[in-house]
């Protein structure tokens, strides 16, 4: 019996390990509670055999009915029924003697009626120690077993009936076993202070109405008991989680939620599980109130996730919305009549080449796009007997005395640059005039700038647009000297102008 019980025992413990606490507030509890009986504190003035407490531990059951006030107050009203007999052979107190007939004289009977408020210490854990107090009615019944003259005028199977007022105490442990279920053990002492019986049984031992007469004042009732409960706390949101363990007291109604009340929004989209239409939208899309993708240009790639998000109708489109342009021409494929149009070139309305000058060299790839018809040209759409483009020319110029004039020499250069820039038209040119050093810094910067300027107006002069053509001077600043200005080679290399083109 022993080894059932530890088992037992030891179950409802595990199972308060894994269940959660519950809580008290607004709900109602029905329980059942079995223990122990005993009787204490024999009356000062009780001196029936030799003012030993004759009545032994006896058994104690009951019903518990209760209310939660408050996470962490209870009320419990109790109604439990115990049973006892004396024994007048010892010479000991018997409080702490399993109960047994075999010497009684009278057996005890009572319904145990109480009134408590608990309070419980750890409202959140799944194991609550708890205090209570409260207030109780005792109705008890003595029936006589064997009578003895000594004990007095009684015959045996007579009932004398009484009634006792008590306060109670005590102290235990609550396991909820479950949201709506807890095993409790307790002890709870309960003290005799009145008695409310008008005339005193005959057969008492003492008198009913004197405490300090009576053979027991007090009672403890060491007990366990199972509860189940109903109701609960308030749900504000309906969600099914109350809202003391509701971390999202607002969901919206109908939204699916965990176990602490906050909402399920499986595909990520704004809108909860069991609002949400489409439960599989894509990662970054845009969704209606429904939860289904927003798609404002009807192209099949959601807004959010649309990259392109004003396609035309009808366009084929990429994984991220953008219109197909397989050739990169500026003509979506739906549209364009050349789809493979080399890169770089330029195309019209259907997608097909340009090619200004007709030379066969597209627009865009046409570095001479104004070549006159029937012009041989090379794979850039330039005359093949045209010098291209150089990144720089350096000018050596002799000038006369007095004169910023180009020499002969230079002019011939110049004339082919501007046959060149006639033909290459997206060609400009930067003209940097440099000296020596020679003479005043102010007057080789004004010097070096009017050198520059002229080859400029020389070369503007032979029909190239000015804006293609700018001119600077750089006077004699160290950072441009290409020679040792001691001698009179050296100078005369620092002395130039140099042409850097933009195309080459």
């Amino acid at each position: 019996m022993k080894q059932k019980f530890g088992l037992a025992l030891a179950i409802i413990l595990m199972a308060t390990v894994i269940a959660s606490a519950g809580e008290w507030k607004d709900k109602t509890g029905f329980g059942i509670r079995g223990g122990l009986f005993i009787p204490l504190m024999e009356g000062k003035d009780y001196v029936r055999f030799n003012g030993n407490e004759p009545f032994m531990m006896g058994l104690d059951g009951g019903l518990d009915l209760r209310r939660g006030i408050t996470d962490r107050f209870v009320l419990s009203f109790t109604l439990n029924y115990v049973m006892t007999y004396d024994d007048t052979t010892e010479t000991d107190d018997q409080s702490f003697k399993f109960s047994s007939s075999d010497n009684a004289y009278v057996k005890l009977n009572g319904f145990l009626a109480g009134g408590l408020v608990r309070y419980y210490m750890f409202p959140s854990s799944s194991v609550q120690p708890y205090l209570m107090a409260g207030i109780g009615v005792d109705f008890w019944r003595m029936t006589v077993q064997d009578y003895r003259a000594a004990y007095g005028p009684a015959v045996k199977d007579s009932k004398y009936r009484f009634r006792d007022f008590n306060i109670k105490y005590g102290a235990g442990f609550n396991f909820w076993l479950g949201e709506n279920t807890t095993f409790d053990i307790q002890a709870l002492m309960s003290q005799e202070i009145d008695n409310l019986t008008v005339l005193d049984p005959p057969i008492y031992y003492g008198r009913a109405s004197k405490m300090k007469e009576r053979p027991f004042t007090a009672y403890l009732e060491p007990t366990v008991g199972l509860t189940f409960y109903f109701g609960g706390g308030k749900d504000s949101d309906n969600d099914g989680v109350r809202d003391k363990k509701d971390m999202c007291p607002d969901t919206p109604q109908g939204a699916i939620v965990d176990e602490q009340g906050c909402p399920h929004d499986a595909d990520g989209d704004g809108v909860y599980d069991g609002l949400d239409n489409c439960l599989d939208t894509p990662k970054g899309a845009i969704v209606d109130m429904t939860g289904c993708p927003l798609d404002t240009d009807q192209d099949g790639v959601p807004d959010g996730i649309d990259k392109c998000a004003n396609t035309p109708p009808g366009v084929g489109v990429d994984n991220v919305g953008c219109p197909l342009d397989a050739d990169k021409d500026g003509v979506f494929d739906t549209y364009d009549k050349c789809p493979d149009t080399p890169a770089g070139c330029l195309v019209d309305a259907s997608g097909c080449n340009l090619d200004g000058d007709g030379d066969g060299v597209c627009d865009g790839k046409d570095r001479c796009p104004t070549t006159p018809a029937l012009t041989v040209v090379n794979e850039e759409g330039c005359p093949v007997d045209v010098k291209k483009p150089v990144q720089k020319i350096t000018l050596n110029i002799k000038y006369a005395t007095g004169s910023y004039e180009p020499d002969a020499a230079s002019k011939k250069v110049l004339e082919d640059l501007i046959v060149t820039m006639k033909n290459y038209t997206k060609a400009t040119v930067e003209v940097d005039g440099f000296t020596d050093d020679a003479g005043s810094e102010q007057s080789n910067q004004v010097l070096s700038e009017k050198r520059a300027g002229a080859v400029k107006d020389y070369i503007v002069a032979g029909g190239i647009e000015p804006e293609r053509v700018t001119a600077k001077g750089f006077g004699e600043d160290p950072a441009h000297f290409v020679a040792d200005n001691k001698t009179a080679e050296g100078r005369a290399q620092n002395r130039r102008v140099e042409l850097v083109s933009s195309e080459f």
